[in-house]
């Protein structure tokens, strides 16, 4: 009786132990995952962030000067001319829209120049993580 109250014990010893490396193998997996999408969301928010702020001051920054340069071109005109004004003008505004496509297009600007963030912050950096996640090995 002693020899099978062991076997018993030895057996349900056994499904704890299988059960235990279940849990601890996905649950250590899960951890991973999140953990590693936790570090690339405060990585990206921290990178990109940066990024963002500088191309909006660039622009703030080269409206100020077309601006600026409207002004000189008026200013410098003893007489108002319609002609010679509005090819100076022209020209100024053409060089503006060119910076303008090349920060939508190759910068990321998204036209708001106010000085924070608004598409990497923690939240958006972390959907970017977990899409990073889930398009790996398609």
């Amino acid at each position: 009786m002693h020899e099978s109250s062991s076997g018993g014990c030895d057996t349900c010893i056994g499904y704890l132990k299988s059960i235990l490396k279940f849990l601890l193998s996905h649950i250590g997996l899960v951890s991973l995952v999140v953990g590693y999408t936790i570090v690339g969301a405060v990585t990206f928010a921290k990178l990109e962030a940066e990024h963002e702020v500088q191309v909006k001051k660039n622009m703030s920054t080269v409206r100020e000067k077309v601006t600026d340069r409207l002004w000189d071109i008026t200013n410098d005109m003893h007489m108002l001319e319609e002609v010679e004004w509005s090819q100076r003008a022209r020209e100024t505004l053409k060089d503006f829209e060119q910076s303008l496509v090349r920060a939508i297009k190759q910068e990321g600007w998204d036209g708001i120049e106010s000085n924070e963030p608004k598409q990497w912050t923690f939240a958006g950096a972390l959907f970017y993580s977990i899409i990073l996640i889930t398009t790996i090995g398609k």
